[in-house]
C-alpha cells in the first residue's frame, strides 16, 4: 500500500493504492488503527469470490476502520461494474445515509446507463435505466467513477464523462455529459488511453490536469478549472514548459528535462498541490503550482510499475469515529439458489 502524508492540513490524509489484498479483513484495518493513522472514517470494501481476500473498491462493505463497526450490504452478480460511493451528512458532519452505484458494462455504445444501486434507507438493490443524450461506452479501465459534490462521474469514450445524482437523478430518469477541455491533447489521450490526464474534485474545484508524454513538447504541465459546472464551461489555468520546473532535491533535479511523469492525484486540501509517479526515480513527487516546484513525496515499497491515477485514491477520514447507517433489515422470505437479496445483516469487528 503506497501512503503520503503532509503537514500541510490540520486532517491527516494518505494516497491509498485501491488493490489491497489480504488473508483476513482485519490486517486490511489494523493499518488505519489510531496507534498508526491519527484519524478515522468511513472505510469501503469489496469481497473477492472463491476467495478471502478484500478489494478496496467502496462495494459489498462499509467500515469504520477506527470503531470496527462495519456492514455487510450482501452479494451481487458480476455484470456490473466501476462501482461509486456517495453519502449525505446532517449538520454535525455525522453520516446519515449512503448509496453505492454499480454500472453495467457493454461493448456497444448505448442511449441509456444502466445501473444498479444500493441505499442504506431501505437495505435494498434496485436497477434502473437512465437515458443519455448521446450514445455512450465507458472505459472500462480507469472508468472511474469520481465523485464532486456528491454527483458521481465515470469517464466515457469521445465525449468526457457521463455524470448521475443518486440522489436526484432517478426523478429525471436521465444523466448528462460533461466534456473534457476542448484544448487538451486529445491525440494523447486516444494513445494512452487517458494515462497522463487527471480529472477529480478538490476544494470545491473540479480539475483537469495534463502531463505531456514526450520530453520535448512545448508544454509538460497543463490544468484546467471547471468554471461553470451547468453550462460544462472549462478556463485553462496554466501551461508549464520543463524549463519552468525547479526542484531542491539534487537527483530529481537532474532529471527534470527528461522525466517520465504520470499524474497521481490532487492535494485534497490544498488547491497547489499535485502528486505525480516519476517513473524513472520509481517516487512519488509534489508538484507546487504556485513555485512550480517539484519534491520528492515518498518513496514507495513495493512494485510501481502501474502505479497511476487510475489504482491510487486519497483517502481522507477525520478524527472521530464514524457511526455507520444501518440498513433495515428484509423481511425472511424464502431464498432460492438464484436469490442474490442482500441480507442487510450488521457485523462487528475487534
Amino acid at each position: 500500500m503506497l501512503t503520503a502524508s503532509t503537514a500541510s492540513s490540520s486532517l491527516p490524509f494518505r494516497i491509498l493504492y485501491r488493490y489491497i489484498y489480504e488473508s483476513d479483513i482485519q490486517h486490511v484495518l489494523d493499518r488505519f488503527s489510531p496507534e498508526s493513522y491519527n484519524s478515522s472514517g468511513l472505510l469501503l470494501f469489496k469481497e473477492q469470490e472463491k476467495a478471502v481476500r478484500f478489494k478496496v473498491l467502496a462495494v459489498y462493505y462499509v467500515c469504520d476502520p477506527v470503531s470496527r463497526h462495519w456492514v455487510s450490504l450482501g452479494r451481487r452478480a458480476r455484470t456490473f461494474f466501476l462501482e461509486g460511493f456517495v453519502s449525505r451528512v446532517n449538520e454535525n458532519n455525522a453520516v446519515t445515509s449512503y448509496k453505492i452505484v454499480r454500472v453495467e458494462m457493454r461493448k456497444s455504445s448505448l442511449n441509456y446507463l444502466n445501473l444498479d444501486m444500493y441505499s442504506s434507507e431501505t437495505g435494498k438493490w434496485v436497477e434502473h435505466s437512465l437515458f443519455c443524450p448521446n450514445p455512450i461506452t465507458l472505459v472500462k479501465r480507469g472508468g472511474g467513477p469520481i465523485s464532486f459534490n456528491g454527483i458521481l462521474h465515470w469517464f466515457v469514450y469521445s465525449h468526457g464523462m457521463v455524470a448521475f445524482d443518486p440522489y436526484e437523478d432517478l426523478k429525471s430518469k436521465s444523466c448528462r455529459l460533461i466534456r473534457f477541455p476542448a484544448d487538451r491533447d486529445v491525440q494523447s489521450e486516444v494513445m494512452h488511453d487517458g494515462l497522463y490526464r487527471l480529472c477529480d474534485g478538490c476544494q470545491g474545484k473540479l480539475r483537469f490536469f495534463e502531463v505531456a508524454t514526450d520530453p520535448y513538447s512545448r508544454y509538460c504541465f497543463s490544468m484546467w478549472d471547471m468554471k461553470d459546472y451547468e453550462k460544462g464551461e472549462w478556463c485553462s489555468e496554466f501551461k508549464v514548459t520543463r524549463s519552468d520546473l525547479s526542484s531542491s532535491d539534487p537527483e530529481l533535479k537532474s532529471w527534470l528535462g527528461k522525466a517520465t511523469f504520470l499524474p497521481l492525484s490532487f492535494h485534497p486540501f490544498d488547491l497547489d498541490i499535485v502528486y505525480l509517479r516519476c517513473v524513472e526515480l520509481a517516487c512519488v513527487v509534489s508538484y507546487s503550482i504556485r513555485n512550480r516546484r517539484l519534491d520528492v513525496a515518498c518513496r514507495p515499497t513495493g512494485v510501481v510499475d502501474d502505479l497511476s491515477w487510475r489504482v491510487v485514491v486519497p483517502f481522507v477520514i477525520t478524527r472521530w469515529p464514524t457511526s455507520v447507517p444501518i440498513p433495515p433489515v428484509p423481511k425472511k422470505k424464502v431464498v432460492t439458489p438464484k436469490d442474490e437479496t442482500p441480507t442487510g445483516r450488521l457485523t462487528f469487528m475487534f
